[in-house]
């Protein structure tokens, strides 16, 4: 992730191109494969495995683009609001919320699916409302912790508060 100052606007962006390239071969593939087995398929039940395999490429892939959007975060001071928009190469997502109503700045740590933890930093808004500020997960505690600091020091909030981790 990468952070920019301009005055009293700290934005933060993160970079999930190179995941959206590797998710693309998925949906290539599974075209390729669908294209194949509908074309050139010698008999039906090839076709309908092939077919099946190929949708089942195109679904993974397209599923893991939209689980994983590119996010930027701006804190404005001067206008007091949080925009956090969403984006994917299909469309985008945009939220608004109150840089008063900030309550805490925390990594949140969650397994990872083949074992070990993940870490994210995300906006802590009332006791109930949680806001990632990117959507993916770290496989180390220091790039969520690089961006606490930063966020905390921007917006004057006690540094030496430490990370509050949370369980996913």
């Amino acid at each position: 992730m990468k952070t920019r100052i301009e005055g009293d606007l700290l934005i933060i962006r993160d970079q999930p191109y190179g995941f959206w390239l590797f998710y693309s071969f998925f949906i290539a593939g599974g075209l390729m494969a669908l294209v194949l087995s509908l074309s050139a398929a010698p008999d039906t039940t090839t076709a309908i495995i092939g077919s099946a395999i190929g949708l089942g490429n195109i679904t993974g892939g397209f599923y893991m683009v939209k689980r994983e959007p590119a996010s930027i975060v701006e804190i404005d001071k001067d206008s007091d609001e949080v925009r956090v928009c969403r984006w994917y190469p299909f469309g985008k997502r945009q939220r608004a919320y109150s840089v008063s109503a900030i309550t805490g700045v925390e990594v949140e740590i969650s397994e990872h699916t083949e074992g070990g933890s993940v870490y994210r930093t995300r906006l802590c808004f009332g006791k109930a409302e949680f806001v990632p500020v990117s959507m993916f997960w770290y496989q180390t505690r220091e790039p969520s912790e690089t961006i606490l600091r930063e966020i905390r020091t921007f917006l004057g909030l006690d540094l030496h508060q430490g990370s509050v981790l949370k369980q996913k």
